[in-house]
């Protein structure tokens, strides 16, 4: 009977030592027959573990951080864009525009997209910020006699009829600067004594040129688009999703690029049928259930400003909800920013009466995911800063809204306004 040599876990298993009573010494593991079957070893097995995890990975990697950008071979149809728009604004967004001015707040009726914006000629008296107009009710005439100033304005000629302005009815919410001017020298001498909204906030020396602030959401679920839009000049102000993952790391490199951090915070939408998020704040909900999602967004991150509503034209309409919202920011020393998702808001109403900082909402920038209707949403913001001393617009990572908004923030400087972030026009009640 022929020897056959015997294989390595054998003559493992066989050597012996005198000094040990005889016992089988060597590497005290049982035999690797299977190994030695299919012609394994263990390093062999290591090391195509180790391939297959490099390989997840690197897909991983490549698939969140460098996947290709979206492309439009031909324009997106008119249901496309419904349905890109329909996750960040649930319904159609109001018709009014709200303004800030010298501390003034007001609302005017938005022309269409395509016309000239006159901030003196108003159809109607200028309804109250907590009183939204209803665009259903019926509209009384009014019957007045001819005076001096209308009978001069009658065409002799044909010509047009030139109406003259009529005088705002309500006085507008008169509102105080809530940053002081010396911020940067606050910050450097003593910045824990300070509000977390001032702490953080990215000092901005205004002066008389107009205002613009530019809001990128959504921020931290893309995170290639999210890091483009932390590379556009600034300074911007960007809010951060309380639910996108690595938070710090992100807000991190935003805030080293010179921008001022939000967070953006889900709130219940007017449609069940959309998921604003996790941790969603919905009217109605009983005030410590409230007061739990509330924290649970506000301390997924630190280092920002504020926060501001995602979605939440149902919860911004809440004057309860919104009043606990407030309570916690001034116990957090956080200013808020209105969205304005709905018209009949009261957010930044509970925010004045509560005595937080707060902002509101100018324009939308790309309400339609489309190069055309971005810039001229652009146009629209230098036109409403110009004729308010502000203007507070709002956009996303959007491929488009990335590839417009680059150079138009580079132009402002050269068109004589001033981009300036959130906390430097934030207003309070005095």
């Amino acid at each position: 009977m022929a020897d056959f040599p015997p294989t390595s876990s054998t003559r493992r298993a066989r050597v012996r030592s005198d000094n040990n009573g005889g016992k089988l010494t060597g590497w005290p593991r049982p035999a690797m027959a299977f190994s030695d079957r299919v012609g394994l070893s263990p390093m062999r097995i290591a090391l195509l573990l180790a391939m297959a995890i490099s390989g997840i990975l690197v897909g991983y990697f490549v698939g969140k951080y460098l996947a290709p950008a979206e492309r439009f071979a031909t324009p997106p149809t008119a249901e496309q864009k419904q349905s890109r728009s329909a996750p960040d604004y649930e319904e159609r967004l109001p018709s009014d525009i709200v303004i800030q001015s010298n501390g003034a707040i007001t609302r005017i009726q938005l022309p269409t997209p395509d016309a000239e914006i006159d901030f003196g000629s108003y159809e109607r008296d200028a309804a109250p910020l907590s009183a939204p107009r209803d665009e259903n009710a019926p509209q009384k005439a009014k019957e007045e006699p001819d005076t001096p100033e209308t009978a001069a304005l009658t065409p002799q000629d044909g010509g047009p009829v030139v109406k003259p302005k009529p005088k705002l009815a309500v006085k507008p919410v008169q509102l105080v600067r809530a940053m002081p001017d010396d911020i940067a020298a606050l910050q450097a001498s003593d910045a824990a004594a300070l509000p977390a909204w001032q702490r953080f906030a990215v000092p901005a020396s205004l002066d008389t040129r107009p205002k613009i602030v530019i809001v990128m959401d959504d921020l931290g679920l893309d995170r290639r688009r999210t890091r483009r839009t932390w590379q556009l000049p600034g300074p911007l102000t960007l809010s951060f999703m309380a639910y996108a993952e690595d938070l710090d790391d992100q807000t991190k490199s935003a805030k080293k690029a010179g921008h001022e951090l939000m967070l953006h915070v889900p709130m219940e939408p007017s449609s069940a049928t959309i998921d604003p998020g996790p941790n969603v704040l919905l009217s109605g909900m009983a005030k410590t259930e409230l007061k739990k999602n509330i924290a649970w967004n506000l301390d997924q991150v630190s280092g920002y400003v504020g926060i501001n509503n995602h979605m939440g034209s149902r919860f911004t309409a809440d004057t309860d909800g919104m009043r606990t919202v407030a309570d916690v920011l001034k116990q957090r020393g956080l200013l808020f920013l209105d969205s304005v998702t709905a018209g009949n808001t009261v957010a930044h109403d509970v925010a004045r009466d509560a005595g937080i900082p707060f902002a509101v909402r100018n324009v939308f920038i790309d309400h339609e995911d489309d190069v055309k209707a971005i810039e001229r949403q652009l146009r629209r913001v230098e036109e409403v800063a110009r004729e308010t001393g502000l203007a507070v617009a709002i956009g996303h990572p959007r491929e488009h809204t990335l590839a417009v908004l680059k150079p138009w923030l580079k132009s402002l400087d050269a068109a004589g306004f001033q981009l300036v972030p959130i906390s430097a026009v934030a207003r309070i009640a005095p």
